[in-house]
C-alpha cells in the first residue's frame, strides 16, 4: 500500500472514530436521562400519569438507579475510551513511528479508564475526603517509583506533539551530534554521521537542553582531517622495497576515512617528487610501496611526507617530514 493510500486510510479511521465518540456521548446522555425520568420517583403520587401503570416495577427498581447508571457509564465509557485511544493512535501515526503511537494509545487508554473509574466513584457517592487521601497516598508512591519513567514519557509526548525537529534533521543535543532516526516515548534516537552508532537521549533531557538544528541544505564547510605517517626507517638501501603506513581520520570525530587516496612525496626545492600512492581501507589505514632510489640531486637523503589532497567534503592535510638516508 502506498504512502498516500495509507494516509488517506488513516484519516478515514480518524474521522470514523471521532464520529463514534460523538454518537456514544449522545447515547450515554440519552440513556442517563431516560433512567432519571423513569426511576427518580419515591411514591405513586409523584409518578406522572403515563408512568403510573408501571408503578410497581418502577418503585421496586428505583433504589437501584445508581447501579443502572454505573452499568451504562461502564459499558458506554469503555467504548468511548477505546475510540479515544484509536484517535490518539491515528493522530500520532501522522508523524511518529508505530511503537511511539502505540505507547500514546496505551497511555490514553489508561488515563481514560482512570477518568471512567472516577465517574463510577461519583455515581456511588464515595466520600471525597477518603478518596482524596487514598488517591494522594497512591499517587505519591507511584510517583516516586516511576519518577524517571513518567518524566521521560511526558517529555516524549510533548516532543511528539510540538515537533521541534523531525525525522532526518541533523541536531546537536548535549554535545551529541546525529540525524534524527526515531522519536520514541522514552528516548530520542540519533544516528551518527557514519551510520555506525545510535545515540539514545532521554526525552526529559531533550526538553531541558539547548537544541542546535542544522538548516536544510546548509553546508558547514569541508570537514577537517588528520593524516599520520608511521616512523619510517632512517636508512635504506637503494632498490630496497619500503612500505609507508599511516592513517586518515576526521579530526573532530576520529572517524576513519575509507577509499581516500594518499600520496607520498619527497620534498624538493622546485616541485615535490611523487614516490607512490595508496588508498585507505575501512579502518582509514593505508600502505604505499616505494622502491628506494636517489631522489635528491645534491645528497643521498629523502625528505618524505604523506598528503591527502582533500575532496568536496573534507579538507586536505599532510604529515610531518621524515628524513631517510639512501645508501649506495
Amino acid at each position: 500500500m502506498g504512502a498516500a493510500q495509507t494516509t488517506r486510510r488513516r484519516r478515514v479511521d480518524y474521522g470514523r472514530s471521532l464520529l463514534q465518540i460523538i454518537v456514544l456521548f449522545i447515547l450515554l446522555s440519552a440513556c442517563l436521562s431516560i433512567l432519571f425520568i423513569l426511576f427518580q420517583w419515591q411514591n405513586v403520587q409523584q409518578l406522572p400519569m403515563f408512568l403510573r401503570p408501571y408503578a410497581p416495577i418502577l418503585l421496586v427498581l428505583s433504589p437501584y438507579i445508581r447501579y443502572f447508571n454505573a452499568l451504562i457509564i461502564l459499558i458506554l465509557g469503555y467504548f468511548v475510551v477505546g475510540e479515544m485511544s484509536k484517535v490518539a493512535y491515528a493522530y500520532m501515526r501522522g508523524f511518529a513511528d508505530q511503537s511511539s503511537a502505540a505507547t500514546v494509545q496505551n497511555i490514553t487508554r489508561v488515563v481514560g479508564f482512570g477518568v471512567l473509574l472516577a465517574m463510577l466513584a461519583s455515581v456511588f457517592s464515595v466520600d471525597p475526603a477518603a478518596a482524596l487521601t487514598l488517591g494522594g497516598f497512591g499517587g505519591l508512591v507511584v510517583g516516586f517509583a516511576t519518577q524517571t519513567f513518567l518524566a521521560n514519557t511526558i517529555a516524549g509526548i510533548f516532543v511528539l506533539i510540538t515537533r521541534p525537529f523531525t525525522f532526518g534533521d541533523v541536531v546537536t543535543i548535549s554535545g551529541n551530534i546525529g540525524t534524527v532516526k526515531e522519536i520514541r516515548i522514552m528516548h530520542l534516537l540519533l544516528e551518527t554521521s557514519d551510520g555506525s552508532k545510535d545515540i539514545l537521549i532521554p526525552n526529559s533531557l531533550v526538553l531541558s537542553q539547548v537544541i542546535l538544528k542544522n538548516r536544510p541544505g546548509a553546508r558547514m564547510g569541508p570537514t577537517p582531517t588528520t593524516l599520520t605517517l608511521d616512523q619510517p626507517p632512517q636508512k635504506a638501501n637503494i632498490r630496497e622495497k619500503m612500505v609507508f603506513t599511516g592513517k586518515l581520520t576526521e579530526t573532530a570525530s576520529g572517524k576513519p576515512m575509507a577509499e581516500a587516496t594518499i600520496l607520498v612525496f619527497d620534498k624538493d626545492i622546485g616541485k615535490d617528487d611523487l614516490l607512490g600512492e595508496g588508498v585507505t581501507d575501512v579502518e582509514g589505514t593505508y600502505k604505499v610501496e616505494w622502491e628506494v632510489r636517489k631522489v635528491d640531486e645534491f645528497d643521498y637523503t629523502a625528505e618524505v611526507y604523506a598528503k591527502f589532497e582533500g575532496d568536496e567534503d573534507h579538507r586536505s592535510c599532510h604529515t610531518k617530514q621524515y628524513i631517510i638516508e639512501t645508501l649506495k
